[in-house]
């Protein structure tokens, strides 16, 4: 009876997603593959649409260590797919491939016939234990967590897609190219108790990367698997989480490409790129007029404005050169004839002391509320300025 039970669910099941795909197929070709007219400029990517959000894409905030790294992560991700796919020639979508449960269960430790033996129904499937698909270290059966600390920390926090698409392929809904970002961890956080302090490891970061080229490998051998990627050209690309506690992102490493129709990674390329604290005496060793200019002008906002404690500037460098630079500038609000006065001072100020900085950003805010914003872009003389609520 038991077998015949399971006989008529899977004819049920057949046919319930034979009219499935039958009704998907028929929205697809009723569903039109266009993308975006406009592009803001040869840096960005059109957009295909209708817009698709990413299956995975609610892990990256719950995921990544800090807001900070989050937004690093996918804006430097995006800036190693140019490498391979040319704004010019590709639009963009949020990845479709990884399923959020495909990304969860590549999150999981390895576990062992025992670990797995031991779990109840329930537990299997919270953990995806059922697939057993976890890239990260195994603990062989270990429970305590300053040895699991030791011997096999979680190195991989996340994995982003971004798929691309040429305007040829965009019709047919065909993936033209695909690149993989792994969010790797520099610090491995534990509690011996639960709901007890809370611990940390410092991770080796040539360990911490090493580990990472060893599960893009496998990933890239996953892939591979599916049809609709057998083909492409995949791009990895290895980013090094900043602590949870720290105001500054964490930082590409390296990158390799599979090309089309390959099952191995092409040599991996070195990433110099770094966030460093503006004043800082690392920010010193790398431009030390920056430095002093950031200082002057922080002492300058100090003499106009005297409830003004201290802007923050953050330095994104590549080979040790400056590329861009964000501002945070707080201050109380007194009404909005100040705040207007105040902003055309910074911008003032910005021009005087960073004029040769390529992109520079500064935001104005009460607390996190946003008064003002001024940006002054590569191959710009002037800064746009904005006041909110103007």
């Amino acid at each position: 009876m038991k077998r015949l039970g399971i006989i008529i669910l899977s004819t049920v099941l057949l046919a319930s997603c034979s009219n499935q795909s039958a009704n998907n197929n028929k929205e697809k070709k009723q569903e039109k593959q266009i993308s975006t007219d406009i592009q803001i400029s040869n840096d960005y990517y059109r957009t295909l649409l209708p817009f698709k959000e990413s299956q995975a894409r609610g892990l990256t905030s719950s995921n990544m260590a800090s807001s900070y790294n989050s937004e690093a992560f996918e804006t430097g991700l995006l800036n190693i797919s140019k490498k391979q796919f040319s704004p010019d020639d590709y639009l963009y979508r949020d990845g479709q491939l990884l399923t959020k449960t495909e990304v969860e269960s590549y999150l999981e430790p390895q576990y062992t016939k025992e670990e797995i033996d031991k779990m109840s129904k329930d537990e299997r499937i919270e953990k995806n234990a059922y697939a057993n698909f976890g890239l990260n270290p195994s603990r062989k059966g270990e429970t305590n967590p300053e040895k699991i600390a030791e011997n096999s920390p979680t190195y991989l926090s996340h994995i982003l897609e971004q798929d691309f698409f040429t305007e040829k392929d965009a019709k047919s809904e065909t993936i033209s190219g695909m690149t993989i970002g792994l969010a790797m961890n520099s610090v491995y956080y534990y509690q011996k108790e639960e709901y007890g302090e809370t611990y940390s490891k410092k991770l080796d970061e040539k360990e911490v990367e090493k580990k990472g080229k060893e599960m893009a490998k496998e990933i890239l051998s996953r892939l591979r698997v599916k049809q609709s990627l057998k083909d492409i050209p995949i791009t990895f690309a290895i980013f090094i989480q900043s602590s949870a506690e720290s105001i500054k992102p964490g930082h590409f490493v390296s990158y390799a490409v599979s090309k089309e129709g390959s099952n191995k990674l092409g040599s991996w390329d070195s990433i110099n790129e770094q966030y460093v604290l503006l004043p800082s005496s690392e920010a010193s060793d790398l431009d030390k007029k920056l430095n002093n200019n950031f200082k002057q002008f922080n002492d300058q906002l100090q003499q106009y404005f005297p409830n003004f404690t201290q802007s923050i500037g953050t330095g994104y460098f590549v080979d040790n050169e400056l590329k861009s630079m964000s501002i945070n500038v707080p201050l109380d609000y007194y009404g909005k004839a100040e705040v207007v006065g105040v902003t055309q001072y910074i911008a003032d100020l910005a021009m005087n002391h960073f004029r040769g900085v390529d992109d520079v950003e500064i935001s104005i805010v009460d607390n996190d509320k946003p008064l003002a914003l001024i940006v002054k872009e590569k191959g710009k003389s002037d800064p746009y300025i904005h006041v909110y609520g103007q």
